[in-house]
């Protein structure tokens, strides 16, 4: 689907070189490749999330409003194809999959002690703060989730109040 205009009627920029859009996806995936592992947690469904969001924006890259927001652009397209196929993965049962284990950190207990502790948060949370972590802005975190900025800082502030509560009693 290509955009004619949004809302406010801003045009689609036109066409996006084949080498800037090489470089704006060299630039957002390894953030890319974390989004999806906390949604999909299996690094061969990250992979097909990656490559079928690389094929859909790449398709789409003529709709981009503005060149400033194509990682907060692609990122949404990466969630959509993550969930996509998180719902799949629901409809068939893996009895052979064996689950990944992550990989041995230098302070193993403390290492798992947080991601034990990450992984309690709810999705909504864990996300905030991870891209948080890579750098993203509360603005370009909320263009990416689709939510207000106010939800963004509430969300960071609850999960950081969750991770403080849970690490102290562990």
């Amino acid at each position: 689907m290509i955009i004619q205009s949004n809302e406010l009627g801003e045009k689609p920029m036109g066409v996006i070189r084949d080498d800037v859009f090489v470089e704006e996806i060299r630039s957002v995936r390894q953030t890319a490749f974390g989004v999806a592992y906390l949604i999909l947690k299996n690094t061969s469904d990250c992979e097909d999330a990656m490559s079928a969001a690389i094929v859909k924006a790449y398709e789409h890259r003529n709709s981009l409003l503005k060149r400033g927001s194509f990682r907060a652009w692609f990122l949404r397209i990466l969630r959509n194809e993550a969930y996509t196929i998180l719902r799949e993965r629901r409809k068939v049962i893996k009895t052979d999959e064996i689950p990944e284990t992550p990989a041995p950190f230098p302070d193993a207990d403390r290492s798992l002690d947080l991601r034990a502790a990450l992984m309690r948060l709810k999705e909504d949370q864990r996300n905030v703060l991870y891209l948080r972590e890579e750098g993203y802005s509360m603005e370009e975190i909320a263009a990416v989730l689709q939510v207000p900025v106010g939800t963004v800082k509430s969300r960071i502030s609850r999960a950081k109040e969750t991770l403080r509560t849970y690490l102290e009693v562990n």
